[in-house]
């Protein structure tokens, strides 16, 4: 904690510049902690996307996130119904996380190497789903939601960002291009889910599943590009 303080103090201190916006893309690893890590068992991978504005004369920006995740998957071929047996189909269950944050950020706003503190706070939504696709060409034919749950999520994190080239738009404003990695520690309230393996099915076309519980934190790093406008 020491060093993120000594770097937020740093970043009050630094020059101020007009108001920007960034908008970002990122591949993300979920790396789930404590209890969470115990229960699923699985990390997950996905992509975030965001947009940051930068409050004029002032090192703050404020902003959204929105991150999706995929924690576990499974695939097998089926016939299509008891009463049509010779046409086949692929069926698909996914184990994901979408999650909506806001950002507080608090950054060196110029220069080549640009450090940065997050505050975080949000909801995640996990969702086990099962599609039906096209033997052959993977067109969906049909999909259901077969769990799903909400948990509050909060924490905090340390990034840097990399200027790589900049160019000017058709106004004659700069745009920048930085190279951007990010550590994220993210409390997650609990939540019940499925993981994979969590869904029994039997030769009479029912189901049973078996949910899990636990809290949801997760370390989450991540690697990207982000524009500045």
């Amino acid at each position: 904690m020491r060093p993120l303080l000594i770097l937020a103090v740093a970043l009050v201190a630094t020059p101020v510049v007009a108001a920007q916006s960034t908008l970002s893309l990122s591949g993300a690893v979920g790396v789930p902690q404590s209890e969470f890590s115990a229960e699923l068992g699985a990390v997950g991978g996905g992509v975030t996307f965001g947009y940051l504005y930068q409050i004029p004369r002032t090192p703050v920006g404020i902003g959204v996130e929105a991150t999706g995740m995929l924690f576990g998957y499974e695939r097998r071929s089926e016939p299509f119904s008891l009463t049509i047996p010779d046409v086949w189909v692929d069926v698909t269950t996914s184990n994901n996380l979408g999650q909506g944050l806001a950002v507080l950020r608090l950054q060196v706003p110029d220069g080549r190497v640009r450090p940065y503190v997050d505050g975080l706070a949000g909801v995640s939504y996990f969702w086990t789903q099962t599609s039906v696709q096209d033997f052959y060409d993977d067109y969906e034919l049909a999909s259901s939601t077969n769990y799903d749950d909400l948990a509050l999520t909060y924490g905090a994190g340390a990034g840097l960002q990399i200027k790589l080239a900049d160019s000017h738009n058709r106004k004659g404003h700069y745009i920048d291009v930085l190279l951007d990695g990010r550590v994220r520690y993210l409390v997650g309230g609990e939540a019940t889910y499925l993981g994979r393996g969590d869904i029994d099915r039997f030769d009479n076309g029912t189901i049973r599943i078996y949910p899990r519980r636990s809290t949801t934190t997760l370390l989450v790093p991540q690697l990207g590009v982000t524009f500045r406008m």
